[in-house]
């Protein structure tokens, strides 16, 4: 890390400190701007410590910092956002016909695909092997009514009550011990995984991956947001309904696997609503490409992570 990036850093906690003014900031806005520039330009080093501030500026759960986390933020948003290839349709598709080209999307890019998860789910995994990608798991999962959340914020009621919807069953309903982060801690605790609120995600794709779902979420066009929401909701039932099997296969009891089990069949619903959703909002050729390219870009990044954790398994298969 070179002093300019670690400057970075402590500009904003200067700026983050309570009795700081506009000045400060100004500067950690622009710094965290030109930051990612050089992230976005192939600079190794200051894209892992772009991504560590981001995740850091997301994390932060101090309501009172909250809107300048977000602003400070922005200024890598513009970068990232930039940098996504577009996608051209021409015309706009039908609602009926785009929602068949994106769940076409999401089939030929399924993560289901990956390496990892076909010797995972073909194949005879060890439990330690399988405790790294939940590992994982809990840094994807633990945080998504967040997303909900923020998704919420910028939408109209009537879309907003679909979302909301969601983040109640995320919730739990009336139970909030049954909160969905909870079940999964239950199963982490069970198997001697870490499975704190506070972790912080060890690895940089990881940080990408999900700072990319916030970004996305909290973006003024829904279809940012909605192709990452329709990418995670689609895609559940099929992939819960394997690690549900494996962990059985694998002799974890049933009491500890509930929230797969609840997966494999709760985010069903939560998935045709999205789809409605996407049908009623994203009309425009334009809006369709943003989907699209929001859509393949997310993917993109869940590949890169998938490739991070499946060298980890390797590496434990291999000690």
């Amino acid at each position: 890390m070179t002093e300019q990036e670690q400057d970075v850093g402590a500009i904003i906690e200067e700026a983050l400190r309570p009795g700081a003014g506009p000045e400060a900031a100004a500067a950690a806005h622009a710094a965290f701007g030109a930051l990612a520039r050089r992230a976005s330009g192939g600079d190794a080093a200051a894209h892992d410590r772009y991504h560590e501030l981001l995740w850091a500026l997301h994390a932060d759960r101090d309501h009172r910092s909250y809107a300048l986390r977000w602003w400070i933020a922005g200024a890598g948003y513009a970068v990232d956002e930039a940098a996504i290839a577009p996608v051209e349709i021409g015309e706009a598709l039908a609602p009926d016909a785009f929602a068949a080209r994106i769940r076409e999307e999401h089939a030929s890019r399924s993560g289901l695909r990956h390496p990892m998860s076909v010797y995972f789910f073909e194949g005879a995994p060890t439990l330690d092997e399988f405790k790294i990608y939940l590992r994982h798991h809990w840094h994807r999962s633990r945080l998504f009514y967040r997303e909900l959340a923020e998704l919420a914020l910028s939408r109209e009621l009537a879309e907003a009550s679909v979302v909301f919807r969601n983040l109640y069953d995320e919730g739990g309903q009336e139970e909030s011990a049954g909160a969905h982060p909870f079940l999964l801690q239950r199963l982490l605790r069970h198997l001697e995984v870490p499975c704190g609120f506070d972790d912080v995600p060890e690895l940089t794709e990881a940080r990408a991956y999900l700072s990319n779902r916030i970004r996305c979420a909290r973006h003024p066009n829904p279809a940012w947001g909605l192709a990452v929401l329709f990418a995670l909701e689609y895609g559940t039932p099929a992939t819960h309904g394997n690690i549900y099997r494996l962990l059985r296969r694998l002799g974890v009891p049933e009491e500890a696997c509930e929230f797969h089990r609840l997966h494999m069949t709760a985010d069903i619903e939560h998935a045709e609503e999205t789809v409605s959703l996407i049908a009623a909002l994203i009309r425009g050729a334009e809006d369709q490409g943003i989907f699209l390219a929001s859509l393949r870009h997310h993917r993109a990044l869940g590949g890169r992570y998938f490739d991070a954790i499946w060298r980890e398994v390797q590496g434990e298969a291999r000690a």
